[in-house]
């Protein structure tokens, strides 16, 4: 009683911050509690607050760097503003796991709203507790770190009218047989095999409105909802690339496929296509199998940073408030990175992609971090908006992937616009979500490490009075496209800010940022080589 009466007043506060307050019961363990929530996209998004009590965990909120962790006794799990990645420490042995949620954390009155669909699996798993939700049996986040179950829900702006026609078979698809398909929604599959993995399409008459995929046991569960398939056609297809066997079968109105896989498999992911009727599954390949020879391991120690500065010569980047060039400004601070990494990491090799005022296209960029097998590419550049002054500054790091948010989209957009300098523009591929998920598997090997070198880096900038931490975010740089390793783009502050352009434009700003990117190395080698080395 003491417990319902104190959440009750724990609602009351904490829901009178939010324009569109909202509630949501949910149940921990046996007893129901009612929290306060705001509803966007479809979801509920909760404030981190107000799991204090319910879980029994101790939040601690960073206004500076714009962050919230709630601990409890064996884990700590930390949100970041408007960020799409939540970090899960151990406290029994610190180790580290970053996890990847659909859509981004919400601002709240000195707090983090999370979305309560995708976090409520982890944070049962930490806290130990018990988390269940309205119309959901039971949400526990699976022990096995392959096993983690994605579950993605869209809803459309537009209704579709259900197309009830008979889906026209092609006398030629191999992978189609004949037999009529017109009561069943998925009416086909298909395996292309690539260098790093296989992508799997499933083609339905019906938009794909929520589905949900995880890996256990060498096998990859895909859960249909509302739709149905043709056990047969799927059934009898023949498997290819990570594909071993395929079994298929319907569930009154929805449907399950499983996937056996063969050996090599890391991981997976699943995207919608634009037009809602086709989803794209990608099963990815390993970097390290666990068990590297001797060979593998030379093969792969870390030995070769690329650093990339970007724009140059005729390209001069985004011109700062105070008149200074985002070209110099990266250029100065890739220089001083390289000489902090000659001078305390001598086993490692430093690449520029360019070491003076030239310009170099965005594809040579790529190629030279291939060509000399560089462990580690990072892209250095600076912020800006179009209208100056602005109050947005800080420090960001971008992994490829589409773009999430408008802001993310808009930056993207800004340094691919760089093509415009070079003889061939039309060679880069139009960044559509079928083509990022090709992107997506030639890096999908290296996105740990990415992801944990971006989140290594953000942990350098929280203790910067200058720059203030932007947290990690995802969009789609072409200069990132060609880099077959863990890479990451860097904006280190924005020069359409008075403050950032002139801690930017100075020595001691400059050799700042420098030091920060070059700490973060430091750490990143030594989980690499440990990884690497099977420790």
């Amino acid at each position: 009683m003491k417990i319902k009466l104190g959440l009750i007043f724990l609602f009351i506060l904490i829901n009178s911050f939010y324009a569109q307050k909202s509630s949501v019961q949910i149940k921990v363990d046996d007893e129901e509690v009612l929290l306060p929530a705001m509803d966007k996209y479809g979801l509920s998004f909760i404030p981190v607050k107000s799991l204090e009590e319910i879980l029994g965990g101790q939040t601690l909120y960073n206004s500076s760097a714009k962050k919230i962790e709630i601990k409890f006794p064996s884990y700590i799990v930390k949100f970041t503003l408007n960020n799409q990645f939540m970090v899960v420490t151990s406290q029994k042995d610190g180790k580290q796991e970053i996890i990847q949620i659909p859509v981004a954390t919400l601002p709240g009155k000195d707090d983090i709203l999370i979305p309560l669909r995708y976090t409520a699996g982890i944070l049962s798993k930490s806290s130990g507790r018990k988390i269940t939700l309205p119309g959901v049996e039971e949400m526990i986040a699976e022990s096995k770190e392959e096993s983690r179950e994605t579950e993605v829900e869209i809803k459309n702006e537009i209704p579709e009218e259900e197309n009830k026609e008979e889906v026209e078979i092609a006398e030629n698809e191999k992978n189609v047989t004949t037999k009529e398909n017109v009561n069943y929604d998925i009416s086909s599959i298909r395996f292309d095999v690539k260098a790093n993995g296989t992508l799997i399409r499933l083609n339905s008459s019906k938009t794909f409105n929520k589905f949900s995929q995880s890996i256990s046991d060498g096998k990859l569960f895909l859960n249909i909802v509302g739709l149905t398939l043709n056990e047969d056609k799927i059934n009898s297809t023949e498997p290819s690339g990570l594909i071993k066997k395929i079994s298929a079968k319907n569930q009154e109105s929805n449907s399950r496929i499983e996937f056996l896989l063969d050996e090599g498999y890391s991981t997976s992911e699943a995207i919608k296509e634009k037009n809602g009727k086709e989803l794209l599954i990608t099963v990815h390949n390993k970097i390290f199998s666990g068990t590297a020879s001797a060979k593998d391991i030379e093969r792969w120690k870390f030995d070769t940073i690329i650093l990339d500065a970007g724009h140059g010569g005729k390209d001069p980047g985004a011109i700062g408030i105070n008149g200074a060039k985002e070209k110099d400004i990266n250029l100065a601070i890739t220089l001083k990175l390289g000489e902090l990494i000659e001078k305390n990491l001598e086993d490692v090799k430093v690449i520029y992609t360019r070491a003076s005022d030239k310009f170099v296209e965005l594809y040579k960029r790529g190629k030279i971090a291939n060509e000399k097998n560089g462990n580690l590419f990072i892209s250095i550049h600076c912020n800006s908006t179009k209208q100056k002054p602005t109050h947005l500054n800080g420090f960001e790091v971008y992994l490829l992937r589409p773009g999430r948010t408008r802001e993310a989209i808009e930056i993207a957009q800004m340094e691919n616009s760089v093509i415009k300098y070079e003889d061939n523009p039309k060679r880069y591929q139009e960044l559509t979500d079928e083509n990022f998920i090709l992107v997506t598997m030639a890096h999908s090997s290296f996105m740990k490490y990415s992801e944990n070198f971006a989140d290594l880096l953000t942990k350098q900038f929280e203790g910067n009075n200058d720059l203030q931490s932007g947290g990690v975010k995802q969009a789609g740089f072409y200069v990132l496209v060609g880099a077959s390793m863990p890479s990451v783009l860097v904006e280190s502050g924005y020069l359409s800010n008075k403050k950032n352009a002139a801690y930017l434009s100075s020595k001691e700003g400059q050799s700042d940022v420098a030091e920060s990117v070059f700490n973060a190395i430091k750490k990143f080698k030594e989980n690499y080589d440990k990884d690497l080395n099977g420790k």
